[in-house]
């Protein structure tokens, strides 16, 4: 191998920026028959960056707690992290693999990735290098096996001379003859936060952050022994001057009587008297510009909180200079569980900025639709959970348009970003529907649609207002339901933006399963055609009040209703002939039809009441049958209703 000339531009625009140059990135992490991971690969972006979304119990701690496990020395491993099968017994001749691909952020002058100088020399044999694009990389595997004799896991440590097809992972075992050494892992280390976090709580732990940076003043032994000197002179004045704590040192003085040591005494130190014990004097206080200051454990669990953070971000700069200082290779990996935990809105979109400033490589775990608002569409990682088996998709960005790009980012990730969190979707055209199906929803399960992870959205349209939704869907393995109007235009489309999005093998089984009204209804005329007439119309006389529907015939009838197009071709321009009709509501079918208008020019109010009406005037039929179509297909997914309760519904 040749050590490659490393872009030295780059390299000092970094150092002047005060920024170190760590050289380096994880590109891919593999694990293998860990916890809820049987077999899935997980690749990075370039920009160091990766944020972690998906519902509670999916598998994103235990991605964390994987890289914990590769770099850091000492982490027990028992049966219960090993994947087993549902009603499966574990075998212990079962392994558990987690692997991880490190290589060069920056290429040499023929274009090829090699390490800098001091990352070459530091990982020395370990290194691999490509055979085909002569890149350079380190991979390294985190081997978890039973040891009969031990009676408990062993977690070695090797690195792979190759870095295998996925498929060939548990069979590769081409390993490199030097071992991982503590100082090889040294120059990548992990700081992880979790979400259980409290300044207060961590001021108290010498192994945590804080305790590790206020262990060691970086005072020399002459200043710790002037300092020693005043520190006891204090000690001495305030016992002299209080009477309180002068009567406390006699009296405890006696324990010479009792004790009968020569030379024993006692003596109160109200501050400490030595430097290496002041972190345990140590307190914090806060203030903002109107309140008094306190000191940090009696503000909320949110300052504390983001205050923990802050210690953390100070310690892992503390240590890059450090590093730097010693001119030792140094690529921190920074593991952040929900850093949202006790903020408001405001401070969650403010930490996230503070997040993405740090040096290193981020992998933060969330629970925030406002985190995610920011966050590069590259970044993102969604993790599921199905039948007990995590898996992880991403976001494929590559094979999206400009302005589909920022149709996402508008239309999902600044106003819906909580979708990104849902096991499933349920698609509609307006907002009526948007806002009857959770209704309706919550009547047939008893229970609201998002406890069971689901989201109603109404995509404002028909056709390629769909196409977003349905690109999140199908690259991060959401499930989806479309509950559609029935218009022949509408189907055409629907189904054009479906074979766009999944193809026309895959995009044939999602349109088979979307429910169009029937007879090119729209919500409202469905509703009238199969029954809830009565409903609509009681509906309508709340929000507009006794007579609405005589006062709009009166308003209306015999008025020129929009142009339509024709059959007929105009002979002169080769276009439709259009024809203006009049409304007629003389008759019952006209009468229907001026309900219907009245419906359309009133929808947003109308939206908001039609499920509750319909559901508290009936004992039978609360549920449309299109509406009950759909829930059971719902159910028949997520097995939502228990065996006792879908006997009750039917």
């Amino acid at each position: 191998m040749r050590i490659g000339k490393i872009c030295n531009n780059r390299k000092w625009e970094l150092l002047i920026r005060g920024m170190p140059f760590l050289g380096v990135r994880i590109k891919e992490i593999r694990i293998r028959n860990y916890r809820s991971y049987k077999s899935e690969d997980i690749t990075f972006s370039e920009s160091n960056n990766c944020v972690l979304i998906g519902a509670n119990n999916v598998g994103k701690t235990t991605l964390l707690q994987a890289l914990q496990l590769v770099f850091l020395r000492g982490i027990r491993v028992i049966d219960e992290d090993i994947y087993v099968e549902p009603n499966e017994v574990l075998p212990k001749s079962r392994q558990a693999i987690i692997d991880v691909l490190l290589v060069p952020t920056e290429k040499n002058e023929d274009g090829v990735y090699e390490f800098d100088e001091k990352w070459f020399e530091h990982l020395g044999e370990l290194r691999s290098e490509d055979t085909m694009s002569l890149d350079q990389f380190f991979a390294m595997r985190a081997l978890i096996s039973f040891h009969p004799l031990k009676g408990e896991y062993d977690v070695e440590k090797k690195a792979l001379k190759e870095w295998p097809a996925s498929e060939a992972v548990e069979s590769y075992k081409d390993y490199k003859k030097n071992r991982v050494t503590e100082k090889v892992l040294q120059a990548l280390p992990v700081f992880y936060m979790d979400a259980k976090r409290d300044i207060a709580i961590e001021m108290k732990d010498r192994n945590s952050y804080w305790g590790r940076l206020v262990r060691d003043v970086g005072l020399d032994s002459n200043e710790i022994e002037d300092i020693e000197s005043t520190l006891d002179r204090i000690n001495d004045e305030i016992i002299h001057k209080s009477p309180i704590l002068k009567h406390l040192t006699d009296n405890l003085s006696k324990i010479s009587r009792t004790v009968n040591t020569e030379g024993s005494s006692i003596k109160i130190n109200p501050v400490s008297r030595k430097i290496r014990d002041l972190n345990r004097g140590i307190d914090l206080t806060f203030k903002d510009e109107f309140s008094e200051r306190f000191p940090i454990s009696n503000h909320g669990m949110g300052t504390r909180s983001w205050v923990t953070f802050l210690t953390v971000v100070a310690y892992i700069s503390w240590r890059i200079n450090e590093m730097r200082e010693e001119e030792v290779p140094y690529h921190p990996i920074i593991l952040l569980e929900e850093p949202e935990a006790h903020l408001h809105p405001h401070a969650q979109r403010k930490i996230f900025h503070q997040i993405n400033a740090l040096s290193g490589q981020k992998i933060v775990s969330t629970h925030s639709p406002m985190i995610v608002g920011q966050v590069d569409m590259n970044d993102i990682r969604h993790v599921s959970k199905v039948r007990g088996r995590s898996s992880i998709n991403s976001i494929n960005v590559a094979e999206l348009s400009g302005e589909e790009i920022r149709k996402i980012k508008l239309e999902i990730f600044k106003s819906r970003g909580d979708l990104l969190f849902a096991n499933a979707m349920v698609l509609c055209e307006g907002e009526t529907e948007e806002q009857a199906l959770p209704i309706f929803f919550r009547e047939y399960f008893g229970c609201e649609a998002f406890e069971e992870g689901i989201n109603i959205i109404g995509v404002g349209g028909s056709g390629k207002k769909y196409k977003p939704f349905l690109r999140i869907a199908k690259d991060l393995k959401i499930k989806v339901y479309v509950f559609s109007d029935g218009e022949e235009n509408t189907i055409r489309d629907l189904r054009k933006v479906i074979n766009e999005v999944y193809g026309e093998e895959e995009g044939q089984g999602i349109f088979s399963s979307v429910k169009f009204l029937p007879d090119g209804n729209d919500f409202e005329k469905y509703l009238m055609a199969v029954g809830y007439g009565e409903e609509v119309f009681k509906a309508m006389t709340e929000i507009k009040g006794k007579g609405f529907l005589e006062s709009h015939i009166l308003a209306k009838d015999k008025t020129i209703l929009k142009s339509k197009p024709t059959k007929e071709i105009c002979k002169t321009c080769n276009q439709h002939i259009f024809k203006r009709t009049l409304r007629d509501y003389s008759d019952d079918a006209g009468r229907t039809q001026a309900l219907i208008d009245c419906i359309h020019d009133n929808k947003t109010a109308y939206s908001s009441i039609i499920a509750d009406v319909i559901i508290s005037n009936r004992e039978e039929g609360k549920i449309p049958p299109m509406i009950e179509e759909l829930f059971m297909d719902l159910n028949d997914d997520l097995k939502i209703l228990s065996q006792e309760r879908q006997e009750v519904s039917k």
